[in-house]
């Protein structure tokens, strides 16, 4: 058999965009979530992770074929490479987005999914009763929740915030 010799976890860090530290310096790179490389949007971490990983062993082994030193100068070819990919692509898009949802988390991540799901039963349910009264119950729902006005701000603030 085998025995649990040792145990680690820990909190992931979901700063994205906005809270990237200094990716490089004389000798060293981060990378992966000790990066803050997290996309809270899409709840995806690992192949950020690994994909900066994978850039910052690349990174070092151009300069090392070269025979270059591991210097900040040299090193920043990782940021580059980093750059061009998916990975500061997709957390760009989103930079907006987190500092939105927790300025505003209790709609976003209860009042809004609470609706959502309510308006969801609404539509698949087979009752009898007109649809028309169950679409006009639920968005007299959304209103009563958040109002015409906080409807259409949270729309603008989400959509300027996705771009």
């Amino acid at each position: 058999g085998s025995e649990i010799k040792e145990y680690a976890a820990h909190l992931i860090p979901e700063g994205g965009f906005k809270a990237i530290p200094q990716l490089f310096g004389n000798g060293w790179v981060v990378v992966g979530d000790a990066a803050q490389l997290n996309n809270a949007v899409h709840r995806e971490g690992s192949n950020l992770a690994m994909t900066s990983g994978l850039m910052a062993g690349e990174a070092i082994f151009q300069i090392k074929s070269r025979g270059g030193l591991m210097t900040k100068r040299n090193l920043s070819l990782y940021k580059g490479m980093l750059g061009k990919s998916f990975v500061m692509k997709d957390l760009m898009k989103h930079k907006d987005l987190p500092s939105l949802l927790h300025t505003d988390s209790h709609n976003f991540f209860m009042t809004y999914p609470t609706l959502i799901s309510q308006a969801a039963q609404n539509f698949v349910r087979v009752d009898g009763a007109p649809k028309i009264n169950r679409e006009k119950a639920t968005a007299a729902s959304f209103i009563n929740a958040r109002s015409r006005w906080g409807l259409i701000s949270d729309a603008v603030r989400s959509a300027v915030s996705w771009r």
